[in-house]
């Protein structure tokens, strides 16, 4: 009976794994190819925006070094949001924190 047991934890154990991991990844490619598929335009926007600014453009490694930081920064800012979603939801209500976050 108790190797019974050990058993079907253990596959229990083995689904969850394989479950995570295609989930885990499954995501993580799609934000992978949210951020990455307005790159172009995203890189002209920021360096017309700092010429606008300066009256300079940038070199092209530091436009790609902005990039990068964008890139970087885009799971922190999910992470601030997603712990930020829930406390608001219960202070405000899920329609009042909607518009209170959207700017509406």
């Amino acid at each position: 009976m108790r190797a019974l047991s050990r058993l079907i934890q253990g596959r229990i154990l083995l689904l969850t794994i394989c479950a995570a991991g295609i989930g885990g990844t499954f995501q993580f490619g799609y934000n992978l190819s949210i951020i990455n598929a307005p790159t172009s335009h995203i890189q002209e926007f920021t360096n017309e925006t700092w010429q606008a600014r300066t009256g300079e453009p940038l070199s092209d490694h530091l436009v790609l070094l902005v990039w990068s930081i964008i890139v970087s920064l885009y799971p922190l800012g999910g992470l601030f949001g997603a712990l930020l979603a829930g406390p608001l939801a219960i202070m405000l209500g899920r329609s009042t924190s909607k518009y209170c976050c959207i700017g509406n």
